[in-house]
This record gives structure tokens, sequence and C-alpha cells, in this order.
């Protein structure tokens, strides 16, 4: 017999499932849908060159390197010899490229500065925080039906194919650990630091430099795929592509990466909340 949350969790997914739905059905059935999905892409072309996208892809990269031997040379030892100090040194291992992300945002903002030009344009954003949140929300709807059809149908092929079914490793980490700063830690990469990192990396960055320099379907395909693979997970990999591919779309309609980060964040969020509720895990 399901617990209470249980039952909560599963009425509030299948709401979010059938909202998700009926908004699919509006989007390409109605004449506001096509209206909405025939209007020009808010996306300008980035032009940057292939010397400095390959040098902020470099920089990303060992960033999160020098970090990673930082934290080993500073608190590597105290956290090893601490109760669940493994763990936590695990975590913050991972961090650091998300940190190299977010240190390679700040110098390329200083660079566009310098420059006055179009060249860091990913990272401008001027449209308003509610008409972002609206636009994110529904992004988060269309990926829980998407997403969601896609993980069971994948996780039956994997099945069938006798490859491996685990879940992420973080997930146990999250569901296992009784440190509340551990626990606090992981939250704010999920729901703040890895939404805000990641689509800058894959979607401002790999995804708008492919964009406009090979053809459409292969850029989405690349930049998810990356995306998907970097989370070196079996089960996750098809629902990861399909989020990329969708997060990507909405950056290039509506031209804000704000966009992508919030519906990102909604569903990492989401993720947690099923995690807790004991049917995610």
């Amino acid at each position: 017999m399901t617990s209470f949350p249980e039952q909560t969790a599963i009425a509030f997914e299948s709401a979010l499932f059938l909202g998700g739905l009926g908004f699919l059905v509006w989007f390409f059935l109605s004449a506001a849908g096509r209206a909405l999905r025939t209007r020009p892409a808010a996306l300008p072309a980035w032009n940057v060159s292939l010397t400095d996208f390959l040098f902020l892809g470099w920089l990303v990269l060992t960033l999160g390197f020098l970090g990673q031997l930082l934290l080993r040379l500073t608190v590597g030892r105290v956290l090893h010899n601490q109760s669940e100090g493994v763990t936590m040194e695990l975590v913050l291992y991972g961090s650091m490229f998300h940190v190299g992300a977010l240190l390679t945002w700040l110098f390329a903002r200083v660079v566009e500065r310098r420059r006055r030009g179009p060249a860091m344009e990913p990272f401008r954003s001027h449209a308003s925080l509610p008409e972002s949140i609206r636009a994110a929300a529904l992004t988060f709807l269309v990926v829980v039906p998407l997403v969601g059809a896609a993980s069971f149908g994948w996780e039956y092929l994997l099945e069938i194919l006798h490859l491996p079914t685990e879940r992420q490793e973080l997930v146990d980490l999250f569901t296992q650990t009784k440190s509340p700063a551990l626990v606090g830690v992981m939250v704010v990469l999920a729901l703040v630091v890895a939404p805000v990192s990641e689509e800058l990396v894959f979607r401002a960055g790999i995804f708008r430099f492919l964009r406009s320099r090979i053809p459409r379907w292969v850029a989405y395909g690349v930049s998810a795929g990356v995306f998907a693979l970097l989370h070196a997970n079996w089960v996750s990999f098809l629902p990861l592509c399909i989020l990329g591919v969708i997060f990507a779309m909405a950056y290039e309609r509506t031209g804000r990466i704000a966009v992508p980060m919030l519906a990102h964040a909604l569903f990492n969020l989401n993720t947690l909340l099923l995690v807790l509720s004991g049917i995610g895990s």
C-alpha cells in the first residue's frame, strides 16, 4: 500500500502529465498554437569565432580541474577523515566544473564589455522576469509527459537488452545521506548551480554556436547528446537527450537563456520531490 506522500506525489505528477499533454494538443492543433509555432525564432546568430568558442570550452575544463586540485590540496584530507566526508568530497569535486562554467561566464562578460560587440550575446537577456517565468513554466509542463514517456520506454528497452538500469549515483547519495550540510549543498547544486552552469554551457554555448553553422537538427542532437553523455548514466541518457532538445527549442524560440535555466531548475526540483516522496528513488 502506498504512503500518503507517495499518493500525493502520484496525484501531482498525474496532473502535471495531463496538463503537459493538454498544452501539447493546444500547441499543435489550435490556431493560436500554430501561430506561436510558426513565429520566427527570437535567438540571433552568435557571431563568435571558432577560436574564441574553443577557448571558452577549454577555460571551463581548465578551471574545473584547477578547482578540483585546489580542493584536494586544501580541504580534501580534512573531509576524507570526517563522517560522510568522502561523499561531500565527491559532490564538491563534481561541482568544480559547474564553478568553472560560471567563472568562464564572468570572464566572458568582462570581455564583452571591453569589446563592446555581439561576441558574447548568449549571456544577455532583456525580457522581464515574469515573461521568462511563464515561458519556463510552459517549457517544464511540456517536459513532464515527453520525458516521462521516454523514461518508461527507454528503461524497458534497457531491461530487454540486459543493459545497466541503475539510477544516477547522486540520487543514491541524496537519499542515503544523514548530513544536513551535505543535503543543503546538493539541493543548492541541483536547483541553482547546475541549471545555470549547464544551460550556459550546453544551450548558450554549444547549441547557439552550432545552430547557425550546421543543420539545425544536428545542432539540437549534438548539444543534447553531449549534455546527456556527460551525466554518465545509461538509464537517463535518452530522457536527458529529449530534455536537452526541449530546452534548446525554448531558448531558440524565446531568445532568453533564463527560460531553460528556470525550466531546468523546475525539472530538478520535481525530481527531488519525487525522490523524497519515495516513488523516484
